[in-house]
C-alpha cells in the first residue's frame, strides 16, 4: 500500500468517515507488455491446445523469456499495433482515488485516517489490476477488459498502418513499407491454403476410388514452416487476433451435463446426449462449428491454454524407461524372453482395447505368424506402452521399426499397415510434428479405404482418421463433421474402445480451443471414461485430467463458479508423480496449471504455494538460470505481490531479470518488464525513490524500442505520475498527465482509454490539490472519453465514479457522493469473471455506501464480509486485512464501542508496524487510538499515541501538502486533551505551511485560521482569536463574497467567542448575520441554521431574557429543525437550553418535563442500562428536588444507583456519586438513619478510591457534620465541619466564600466550637 499522506483537502473537517479521504493507487502490475502480446498471438493461433500438453523440449518454450525470435520476427511498429489491439485496459485505467477495489489490485483498501493517505494510484481491475502471469500458454495474461467498441477501434488503428495484411508484420530493422514479401515468419503464406487444398483432394480421389501412390507430402509446393505448423490455417487464423476481446464472443447456447456413467452402461445413450438434438442432425456444424471466424477463445483453455509437455527424458535419450533396445521372438535367454513377453503382452492389450483396429483379412490378425511378424506385433506393442508412458520418441522409434518389418512382410500397401501409420500420427501429434502426421493420416486414409468402405468398422476408422488429419490442417469444421460420423458409428456397434476416446478427445480438444466448453467438457469426460477403465493409472490418462482439467477451469472462470476442475489437475499430477521421478517435467507443467488456475480465481496465497514448488522443481530439471526458472519467476513474483508480500515479489523478479540479464541476445523489452514489475512492487512499499528512479529506466527502454507515442511508454509515463503525486509534486505529476494529453490529442497512436487514463490522473493531482472545481472536470472528460470506448456499463469507468464520488464528500453533497459510490459498486458486479478478490472490494464499496447512509450496522456487516474474504485471499498479516481492521475500528468507534473499535486498531496497528515500519498508516492507526482514549479519558495514553503519530507524520510527510491537513487534525485533538502548547504549535504550524503553499487568499488558509481562532477563544485568548476570525473572514470574503456560507461559519465561530467574551450586543450582530446568511443559501430547516437559532437561544439566556419570548422562540425553531433532520445529540442540547430557561424561571414542572423527554430520548438511543441513561436520571432526579417532588426524586437516583452499580460495580467512585445525592435527599427529609448510612458508605468508597478530597467531599463532611448535630454527636460534627474546612482551604477558596463563612457560624454556634479554631 502507499505511503498514503494526508491530503489538504481534509482540513475542514475531523470526520473520520472512509469515504471522505482519498488515496490514488495505480494499477499494480497491470502493464501488458509487447512481447507478452506477441506470445498471446502465438497462443490463439495454436489449432490443438489441448494436445500441445506434449510439447518436445526442443525450444518451443511456453514463456517469452527466451523467445528472441519473437523480438527478431516482430518489428516495434508491430508491437505497437498488436498492444493497439490487444491492450485497451492498461494499467491505468482503473486508478482510483481511495485504492481500490480491484480485482488484481493488491493494496489495502482504507479508510478515515487512511482515507487521507498519499495518492498513489491502485487499480480497480486487472487484480485487481496487478500482474498476471505472462505465459502465453501456461498461464494467466491479463485480463482484457475491451468491449467490442474498442476491438474495432483498435483494428481501425491496425488497419490504418501501412501494410496490406495485418498477419503481416515487417522486420524490426526495417522502415514502415508497402512491399507485402517482407513478411515476419509469424504469419501465414499462401503455401499453407496450398497444402491443404492438396491433401483434401487426395482425400477426395481416394473417397472416389481413384488410388494414388502418391505421397501427402510431395503434393505441397513449399513445406509449412515450423512456426506455423501448429496454427490455423490463414483464412481461419485471423479471426483469432480479437479473441481477448471481451464482449464479442458469441455464447453457444449451453448443453445439458454429461451422463458419462450412462453413456458407458446403456448403448442407447448416443451423441445427440453429448451435443443436443438441436445441434446433431445436420445442424451441429451449423451452431457449434459454424466457422472459425464464429469462435472466441476465453478462459484457460484458449487465450492461455495450458499445456503438458512431453517427457524430457524421452527427447534426450534414445532409450526408454522400460530399457528395450532390441526384440527377437527366437531369444531364449531369460531377458530376451522377458523383453519379448512384456511387448507381446502390451501388443495383445492395444488390440484388446482397439488402439490397433484390425480388421477381418489383416495379416496382423493372422494365427500363422513367422519370426517376423512376431517381431512386428511385438513392436506395435512396445510402441503402444511406451506411448501410454508418454515416452513419444522411443514409442515413435518401436512403431517405425514395426512398420518396416509389416512393410517387408506383406508389403507398403497392406491394409495392416493403417493401424500402425494411426498410431504414428497420434504419437506425432503429441509431438508437435504435425506436417508428419499429417502425412501418416492420409496414407493410413489411403490403406483403409482400399478395404472395404462399406464395412461399418472400417468406414469408421476411415471417418476417425479423416478427422485426425483435417485436425492436424487446421480445418476444424471438417474434422469435427467426420469425428461426427464415425461416433455414430462406433456407437452404433457399441465400440468403447481407445480409438473412440482418441476421437472424443480430438473433438473435446478442438471445441475447447473454440471456447465450447460444455461440449468440450463431455468430449473429455467420454474419452476419460474409457482411458481409465482400460489403462489405469497411465500418462494418456493423466493427460486426459489435465485436458479435462484446464477445459473445465474455462468454465469455471467464464461462470464464476466452483473449483470441480483442480480436482482433475490433481489427479493428473498424481498419476505423473507415479509414472516419473519426483522431479520431472511433466509434474512441473501440471503444478504450474494449478499455479493458474487458482491465481485466476483470486487465491494467490494458494497460486504461489503452487507456484514456488514449480520453481524449484525447474532448477533441479534445468538450473538455477535457465530461461523457464525465469519465467516461472515473474508468475510466482505477481502471486507474492498480489499477497501483499512484496519484498518477496522483489527478490523473486530481480532473480528473473537476473536470468534475463545472462542471455546474449538483446532482451531490453523483457529488461523493462521485469524493471516495471520492480518499479511497482517499490511503489506499493511506498519506495518512492527506488519505484521512480525505475520507471525512468522502463521508459527510456520503451522509447528506443517503441517511441514516445506507443502505449507501452504512454503507460509508463502514466505511473510515473503516479508516483509524483505520492511524493507531494502534485505540479511535477500535473505536467506529466498533461505531457501525456498532449501527446494524446495530438497522434492517433494514443487510444481513447489511455487518453481518458490521463485526464482520471490529472483529476486526481487537482483533487489533492484541492482544486475540486477542476478536478470534477476532469474527472468528467475522463468519463465521457471512457463512454465513448467502453459504454456505459464497462467495469473500466468503477474508477472514476469512486474518485468523483471523494469529490461530492468535500463539497458536502452526500446525496451525489452515495449515487456515485452506487454507481461505482454496479459497475464492478458487472465483470463476469469475478474472484474472490473482486467480490471483497464490491463488499468493501457497500461498506461506505451504508456508512455514508448512516447505517453503521449494515456498514460494519459489510466490512466484516470483506475482512473474511481478504483474509482468506492473503492468509495471515497483510495490508489489506489491516485496512479493513481499520475501516472496522472507525465503524466502532462512530458507534461508541470503544473497546471493540481499539481492538481491531491495535490489531491494524501490529500489522502496519510489521509490514509497513514508519509509515503514514501507521501513524493514521495511532491518531484513531489517540481519538478513542481521549474519549475514554486515558490522557496518558492518548498523549503516547498522538506524539508517535506527530513524529511520523512530519518525519514522512515533510513538505508534502498533506502535512497541513493532519497538523490541524493532530491539534484538535491536542486541543481536547488539554495539552495546548503542542495545539497552538501544530495550528501555527498549519498556517505556515499552507501559507508557504498557497498565499494568503486560499480557502484552506481561511479553514486554519477559523480552527486556530476557535482555539484560541478556548484558552481565553479572545482578542488574538478575534484577530484570526477578522483574517478568515477577509480572505472568504475575497473569495466567496460577503454572503457566502463560507463567510457565515466564521460569522457564528466569532459570535460564539464574543458570547463568552461577554460582548452581548457584538455577538448578537455577529450571530444573526451569520443567521440571516444562512436562511438564503441553505434554507430555513438546514442544519447550520438550527445551530445558529440554538446559539441565538443560548446568548439570550446568557443576557437574562428569560420573561418573554427572546430565548425561548429561536430555541423551539432550533428544536424544530434538529427534531427534522433526526440529529438527537443535538435535539438534546437544544432541549437542556430550553430547560435552564424554565430553570430560570423557576417553572419545575416544565423544566422536569423536558428533561423526561432527554431520558427518553437517551434511552432509546443507547438502552435502559447505559452510563448516559444514569447521568439523565441524576439530572432528572436533581430538578425533582429543586421542585419538591422529593418522591420522585429519590426513585430517580435509585435507577441511577442501580444503572452505575450494574455497569461499574457497587465501589466505584461514580457509584459513592449517587449515594451522595441520595444521603442529602433523606436528610433533607429528615430521614436521619438512611442518611447516615448513606453518607457513611460514601465516605467507605472515597476512602478506598484513595480520591483527591474535592468540593463534593467538602459538601458530604459538611452534611455529614448537620447530621451528626441533630443527632447529638456535636465533637463528631464538629471534627467533619472542620476537615470540610480544610478542604476548602485546599482548593484556594477565599476566606470570605460563603461555604467557609457558614462552617465557621456552624462552629461557633457548637459548644465546644471555640476549641477546634
Amino acid at each position: 500500500q502507499s505511503d498514503r499522506s494526508l491530503g489538504a483537502h481534509e482540513i475542514q473537517t475531523n470526520n473520520r468517515d472512509t469515504t471522505q479521504r482519498a488515496s490514488i493507487k495505480s494499477s499494480d502490475l497491470e502493464d501488458v507488455f509487447a512481447s507478452e502480446e506477441v506470445e498471446r498471438m502465438d497462443s490463439e493461433l495454436i489449432q490443438n491446445n489441448d494436445r500441445e500438453m506434449f510439447l518436445p523440449n526442443n525450444g518451443h518454450s511456453r514463456h517469452s523469456f527466451g523467445k528472441s525470435s519473437d523480438l527478431d520476427d516482430v518489428s516495434a511498429s508491430e508491437q505497437v499495433e498488436i498492444i493497439d489491439q490487444e491492450l485497451i485496459e492498461n494499467d491505468y485505467n482503473s486508478m482510483r482515488m481511495h485504492n481500490r477495489p480491484s480485482r488484481l489490485d493488491a493494496a489495502s483498501e482504507v479508510s478515515s485516517m487512511d482515507s487521507f493517505a498519499s495518492p498513489v494510484f491502485r487499480s480497480q481491475f486487472g487484480n485487481n489490476d496487478s500482474f498476471s502471469s505472462l505465459d502465453s500458454l501456461a498461464s494467466p495474461t491479463h485480463d482484457m477488459r475491451v468491449n467490442e467498441a474498442q476491438r474495432q477501434a483498435a483494428e481501425r488503428d491496425v488497419k490504418d498502418t501501412k501494410t496490406d495484411d495485418v498477419d503481416q508484420v515487417v522486420d524490426a530493422s526495417s522502415e514502415k513499407t508497402d512491399d507485402i514479401d517482407q513478411v515476419a515468419d509469424v504469419s501465414f503464406t499462401k503455401t499453407d491454403d496450398d497444402h491443404l487444398e492438396e491433401i483434401s483432394q487426395a482425400v477426395d480421389v481416394a473417397d472416389e476410388g481413384g488410388m494414388t501412390q502418391q505421397n501427402p507430402r510431395e503434393l505441397m509446393e513449399k513445406e509449412l514452416s515450423s512456426s506455423s505448423r501448429s496454427r490455423l490455417l490463414p483464412d481461419k487464423a485471423s479471426s483469432f487476433h480479437s479473441r481477448a476481446s471481451r464482449g464479442s464472443k458469441p455464447h453457444p447456447e449451453k448443453k445439458t451435463s454429461f451422463l458419462l456413467e450412462r453413456m458407458s452402461s446403456d448403448n442407447s445413450m448416443s451423441v445427440r446426449d453429448i451435443f443436443g438434438d438441436d445441434n446433431f442432425d445436420g445442424g451441429f456444424e451449423a451452431s457449434a462449428l459454424t466457422d472459425v471466424d464464429g469462435f472466441q477463445a476465453s478462459g484457460l483453455a484458449n487465450d492461455v491454454a495450458l499445456h503438458l509437455e512431453h517427457s524430457t527424458k524421452s527427447m534426450s535419450s534414445y532409450f526408454s524407461t522400460d530399457g528395450i533396445d532390441h526384440i527377437d521372438p527366437r531369444a531364449t535367454c531369460h531377458e530376451g524372453q522377458d523383453d519379448f513377453d512384456f511387448a507381446m503382452k502390451a501388443y495383445a492389450n492395444g488390440i484388446k482395447y482397439g488402439h490397433f483396429d484390425f480388421h477381418d483379412g489383416d495379416a496382423a490378425g493372422d494365427e500363422n505368424s513367422n519370426d517376423q511378424v512376431l517381431a512386428a506385433r511385438a513392436y506395435m506393442g512396445l510402441g503402444f506402452a511406451r506411448q501410454c508412458k508418454g515416452e513419444l520418441e522411443s514409442s515413435l522409434d518401436a512403431y517405425t521399426k514395426s512398420l518396416d518389418l509389416w512393410e517387408d512382410e506383406v508389403g507398403e500397401n497392406n491394409p495392416v499397415n493403417a493401424s500402425i501409420q494411426f498410431a504414428m500420427g497420434t504419437v506425432l501429434i503429441e509431438m508437435q510434428r504435425q506436417l508428419d502426421a499429417s502425412d501418416h493420416f492420409a496414407k493410413a486414409i489411403y490403406l483403409l479405404k482400399s478395404r472395404n468402405p462399406a464395412d461399418g468398422g472400417i468406414r469408421a476408422s476411415i471417418l476417425s482418421t479423416e478427422g485426425m488429419l483435417f485436425s492436424v490442417l487446421g480445418e476444424a469444421n471438417r474434422a469435427i463433421e467426420f469425428f461426427r460420423q464415425a461416433v455414430l458409428l462406433y456407437q452404433s456397434d457399441g465400440s468403447m474402445n481407445l480409438k473412440f476416446a482418441t476421437v472424443m478427445f480430438e473433438m473435446g480438444s478442438i471445441l475447447s480451443q473454440h471456447g465450447h466448453y460444455d461440449d468440450s467438457v463431455n468430449c473429455f469426460k467420454f474419452a476419460l471414461e474409457i482411458r481409465e477403465a482400460l489403462l489405469g493409472d497411465s500418462f494418456v490418462v493423466a493427460r486426459t485430467h489435465y485436458s479435462l482439467g484446464v477445459t473445465k477451469a474455462s468454465q469455471e472462470l467464464e461462470a464464476n463458479t466452483d473449483n470441480a476442475s483442480a480436482s482433475h489437475l490433481e489427479e493428473a499430477l498424481r498419476i505423473c508423480q507415479l509414472e516419473f521421478e519426483a522431479e520431472h517435467l511433466q509434474s512441473a507443467i501440471i503444478i504450474h496449471a494449478l499455479g493458474v488456475l487458482n491465481e485466476r480465481k483470486g487465491d494467490f496465497l494458494s497460486a504461489s504455494g503452487w507456484f514456488a514448488k514449480e520453481r524449484s522443481m525447474r532448477k533441479i530439471l534445468s538450473g538455477e538460470d535457465h530461461e523457464t526458472v525465469a519465467s516461472v519467476s515473474v508468475d510466482l513474483g505477481t502471486c507474492y505481490y498480489n499477497s501483499g508480500k512484496y519484498d518477496l515479489a522483489i527478490s523473486t523478479f530481480e532473480d528473473g531479470l537476473r536470468i534475463i540479464l545472462l542471455a546474449e541476445n538483446d532482451r531490453s523489452l523483457e529488461v523493462a518488464e521485469a524493471l516495471y514489475k520492480i518499479a511497482s512492487c517499490h511503489d506499493s512499499l511506498c519506495n518512492y525513490e527506488e519505484s521512480l528512479e525505475k520507471f525512468l529506466e522502463v521508459k527510456k527502454i520503451r522509447e528506443a524500442l517503441f517511441g514516445v507515442e506507443s502505449s507501452p511508454v504512454i503507460q509508463t509515463m502514466l505511473r510515473i505520475g503516479n508516483i509524483l503525486l505520492c511524493q507531494g509534486e502534485v505540479t511535477k505529476a500535473l505536467d506529466c498527465f498533461s505531457e501525456v494529453l498532449g501527446i494524446g490529442y495530438a497522434s492517433d497512436n494514443v487510444n481513447a482509454v489511455e487518453v481518458a487514463n490521463a485526464l482520471y490522473g490529472r483529476g486526481c493531482a487537482q483533487f489533492c490539490g484541492f482544486h475540486l472545481a477542476d478536478a470534477m472536470k476532469s474527472f468528467s472528460e475522463s468519463l465521457n472519453w471512457k463512454l465513448a470506448a467502453l459504454g456505459e456499463d464497462d467495469p473500466g469507468l468503477a474508477c472514476i465514479f469512486y474518485q468523483m464520488a471523494h469529490v461530492y464528500l468535500e463539497q458536502s453533497e452526500t446525496e451525489e457522493a452515495i449515487t456515485c459510490f452506487e454507481e461505482y459498486a454496479r459497475l464492478q458486479k458487472l465483470e463476469t469473471q469475478r474472484n474472490l478478490h473482486d467480490n471483497a472490494e464490491i463488499c468493501y464499496a457497500e461498506g461506505i455506501v451504508a456508512k455514508l447512509k448512516g447505517r453503521q450496522d449494515a456498514a460494519l456487516s459489510f466490512y466484516q464480509q470483506a475482512l473474511a474474504m481478504f483474509a482468506t485471499l492473503f492468509g495471515g498479516d497483510h495490508e489489506k486485512v489491516a485496512s479493513i481492521h481499520f475501516d472496522i475500528g472507525c465503524v466502532y468507534s462512530a458507534m461508541g464501542n470503544y473497546e471493540d473499535a481499539l481492538s481491531h486498531f491495535q490489531n491494524c496497528l501490529l500489522q502496519r508496524r510489521k509490514l509497513l515500519g514508519s509509515h503514514v498508516d501507521v501513524a493514521n492507526t495511532l491518531y484513531e487510538m489517540a481519538s478513542i482514549y481521549s474519549q475514554q479519558d486515558s490522557v496518558q495514553l492518548a498523549v503516547k499515541c498522538l506524539t508517535e503519530s506527530d513524529r511520523i507524520w512530519k518525519a514522512k510527510l515533510k513538505n508534502n501538502e498533506k502535512l497541513t491537513s493532519v497538523l490541524v487534525l493532530s491539534a484538535k485533538l491536542w486541543k481536547s486533551l488539554q495539552c495546548y502548547q503542542a495545539a497552538e504549535e501544530n495550528f501555527e504550524k498549519a498556517l505556515e505551511h499552507a501559507i508557504s503553499l498557497y498565499g494568503q487568499e486560499h480557502e484552506l488558509v481561511s479553514s486554519i485560521l477559523l480552527s486556530l481562532g476557535e482555539f484560541l477563544q478556548e484558552i481565553n485568548q479572545i482578542q488574538q482569536s478575534l484577530f484570526c476570525f477578522d483574517e478568515s473572514i477577509h480572505v472568504r470574503t475575497a473569495l466567496h463574497g460577503a454572503d457566502s456560507p463560507n463567510v457565515a461559519e466564521v460569522e457564528y465561530s466569532k459570535g460564539v467567542a464574543l458570547l463568552f467574551q461577554g460582548d452581548f450586543e457584538a455577538a448578537s450582530n455577529c450571530l444573526t448575520r451569520a443567521l440571516t446568511i444562512r436562511q438564503k443559501h441553505l434554507g430555513p430547516m438546514d442544519g447550520a441554521v438550527g445551530d445558529t437559532l440554538n446559539t441565538i437561544g443560548f446568548l439570550q439566556l446568557r443576557m437574562g431574557n428569560i420573561s418573554g419570548q427572546e430565548a425561548l422562540d429561536p430555541l423551539t425553531e432550533a428544536l424544530e429543525i434538529r427534531r427534522a433532520i433526526g440529529n438527537m445529540a443535538k435535539v438534546i442540547s437544544t432541549l437542556q437550553n430550553i430547560g435552564s430557561v424554565y430553570k430560570k424561571r423557576k417553572e419545575y414542572d416544565s423544566c422536569i418535563e423536558i428533561h423526561s423527554e432527554i431520558l427518553s430520548i437517551r434511552q432509546d438511543e443507547f438502552g435502559a442500562h447505559d452510563l448516559c441513561v444514569a447521568d439523565a436520571w441524576i439530572n432528572l432526579a436533581n430538578l425533582q428536588t429543586s421542585g419538591g417532588r422529593l418522591v420522585e426524586a429519590t426513585v430517580s437516583y435509585e435507577e441511577a444507583l442501580r444503572i452505575r452499580t450494574l455497569v461499574k460495580g457497587y465501589n466505584h467512585m461514580s457509584v459513592a456519586q449517587v449515594l451522595f445525592k441520595l444521603g442529602s435527599l433523606n436528610l433533607r427529609q429528615n430521614n436521619y438513619t438512611d442518611a447516615k448510612q448513606l453518607f457513611e458508605e460514601y465516605m467507605r468508597i472515597r476512602a478506598e478510591e484513595e480520591a483527591d478530597p474535592d468540593e463534593e467531599m467538602a459538601q458530604a463532611l459538611t452534611l455529614m457534620g448537620d447530621l451528626q448535630k441533630e443527632t447529638g454527636e456535636k465533637s463528631k460534627a464538629q471534627i467533619n465541619w472542620s476537615s470540610a474546612q480544610e478542604i476548602y482551604q485546599q482548593l484556594d477558596y477565599p476566606d470570605s466564600h460563603p461555604k467557609l463563612r457558614k462552617l465557621r457560624a456552624r462552629q461557633k454556634a457548637s459548644p465546644f466550637g471555640w476549641l477546634l479554631k
